[in-house]
């Protein structure tokens, strides 16, 4: 049986908030921390399609116009009223906004 530890953390307001920004939507906080402990994907690894548009997503958002492209494609094939269409839209929104 494995035993559960607990580990109090301190953040500062900055260091939560930056953590909270990292986060992907719908995780909470002790999850993505533990996520980070995971060992990341071997290279002959195939990342499934909801990892797939969420690496293109984080990418866009950090300005890299091949994954705004590719982003657009997959999302243009999957069809509107999908939560990662509607992801899009926002990040397009942003972008006109100026706002990254």
């Amino acid at each position: 049986m494995a035993r559960e530890n607990a580990l109090k953390v301190t953040f500062s307001d900055e260091e939560l908030a930056r953590l909270d920004e990292l986060r992907p939507p719908g995780t909470s906080r002790p999850g993505f921390l533990r996520s980070l402990l995971r060992e990341p994907p071997r290279d002959d690894e195939v990342a499934i399609r909801g990892e797939a548009l969420s690496i293109l997503t984080r990418l866009a958002r950090d300005g890299r116009v091949a994954a705004a492209i590719a982003l657009e494609r997959a999302l243009r094939d999957q069809g509107e009223g999908s939560v990662e269409a509607d992801e899009f839209d926002e990040l397009k929104a942003r972008r006109a906004r100026g706002g990254g």
